[in-house]
């Protein structure tokens, strides 16, 4: 079977960006409502939002290489009970995401070191979109599963219709509810792409009940959900540092730059997710040639876009602190860490595939602790120490120092996996 991987690769992208516009979108409108303490608000609040809809990719994800490995196995009926698996379970985890976010988003507001007008602004639009989780995990996970049915298209459309009815929503709410009006959008957008996508996703009826491959689906769903939220995680510890080290203009700063390098990794992912449907089918059908075909499309992809991030920096220096409506300070922060960041992308790339890639064909180990080094480790060790020599422009250094402490990690891995393979096979 012989994939174009233009239909895949082309709509998860643009899928994956205008997800991320969503918050784009938010911080325009919040920016030039309520200034740097409504930003702000937004930043802290965004891990929320972002756990939700990394447990719905996740588990998109992790249904999705089961899937397309049984089919390319052969094996149909099974295929049917593991797309039926990867609903239900889209179903209770968006309800006890629900549960957990809204007993827990203000206490991890507070831990994040959230104070003062910027508090209630996001205990406001956590409120909202902790209560509303359930909808972004069904629906982020449905886009993932539609699209691993070929219909790619369609998976592009919901998501870009969920976008326009995000952006009516907040031109009509803003200036009414502020933080309350822009979460309510929010969710309501979700809430519209879930019900689409469920219209358009199709099980055969004769297949048998039961939860059938849940622990696969599970296991094929922790890096994928990782290599979403992590960049969240590393934005709950640069929030906590950064508004320690220079206060609401720098967490300011931090959120108006990571919707520009944000947008970025979900340029990166949307490649990744788009070859994952034809790794996991090259892999159950053992065919190597197509395999090899995927890999080298992905990595020239990232390649290129890579460059093209880097040749843009002169032009968001330039454009975000007037488009986003920041003060002069915040400003300043946003030119320095803006051009630092900008070594991170090519790295940021080689992190992303190499953990998609392994969790695509089963290597699970090897994608969970590539995945989950930098948040662990990484990401909090050089935040904690190097703005002890370098200040506020320590903070944007941590980015790509993690990064690269990343990327060299991930090939120490994989030669120390290969070597191991190696060493069997002569054994045997």
């Amino acid at each position: 079977m012989k994939f174009n991987l233009a239909k895949y690769i082309v709509p998860s992208v643009i899928s994956m960006v205008l997800i991320g516009t969503y918050t784009n979108i938010d911080g325009f409108f919040i920016g030039n409502a309520t200034g740097d303490n409504g930003l702000a608000a937004i930043n802290f609040a965004w891990p929320i939002i972002a756990f939700a809809t990394s447990i719905g990719t996740g588990i998109g994800v992790g249904g999705s290489v089961t899937v397309n490995t049984l089919r390319g196995k052969g094996l149909l009926d099974d295929v049917e009970k593991a797309k039926r698996t990867s609903l239900i379970l889209l179903l209770f985890a968006g309800l006890i995401t629900t549960a957990l976010t809204l007993v827990l988003f203000s206490p991890i507001l507070k831990l994040m070191g959230t104070e003062g007008q910027a508090l209630e602004y996001a205990e406001n639009y956590s409120l909202i979109v902790s209560a509303g989780a359930v909808f972004q995990v069904f629906g982020s996970g449905l886009v993932v599963l539609l699209r691993n049915e070929g219909k790619t298209f369609l998976s592009m459309l919901y998501t870009f219709i969920g976008l326009v009815v995000h952006v009516l929503l907040d031109m009509a709410l803003v200036n009414k509810l502020a933080l309350y009006g822009v979460a309510t959008s929010t969710i309501a957008s979700q809430a519209v792409v879930a019900v689409l996508c469920l219209i358009s996703f199709r099980i055969k009826r004769q297949t048998g009940r039961g939860l059938t491959y849940i622990g696969q689906i599970a296991k094929s769903s922790v890096a994928p959900f990782g290599l979403n939220f992590v960049p969240s995680v590393v934005l709950l510890f640069t929030n906590f540092f950064a508004f320690r080290a220079a206060g609401a203009e720098a967490v300011s700063a931090y959120a108006v730059m990571s919707y520009a390098v944000y947008t970025f990794d979900y340029i990166y992912q949307g490649v990744c997710d788009g070859v994952q449907p034809v790794l996991s089918y090259c892999q159950g059908a053992d065919d190597i040639v197509q395999k090899q075909r995927t890999v080298k499309t992905a990595v020239i992809i990232l390649c290129v876009t890579s460059v093209i991030f880097i040749a843009l920096t002169p032009a968001l220096i330039s454009l975000l602190p007037w488009l986003f409506n920041v003060s002069q300070q915040t400003a300043e922060f946003m030119r320095t860490g803006l051009i630092i960041y900008a070594f991170s992308y090519p790295f940021k790339a080689v992190v992303k595939y190499v953990c998609a890639y392994n969790y695509s064909i089963g290597k699970n180990i090897i994608s969970n602790v590539i995945t989950y080094i930098d948040p662990l480790l990484f990401s909090p060790l050089f935040l904690a120490v190097l703005p002890m020599a370098f200040g506020i422009d320590g903070i944007w250094i941590a980015l790509p120092a993690a990064q690269i402490a990343t990327s060299l990690a991930s090939v120490i891995l994989i030669a120390m996996y290969k070597r191991k393979l190696w060493k069997n096979c002569c054994s045997d």
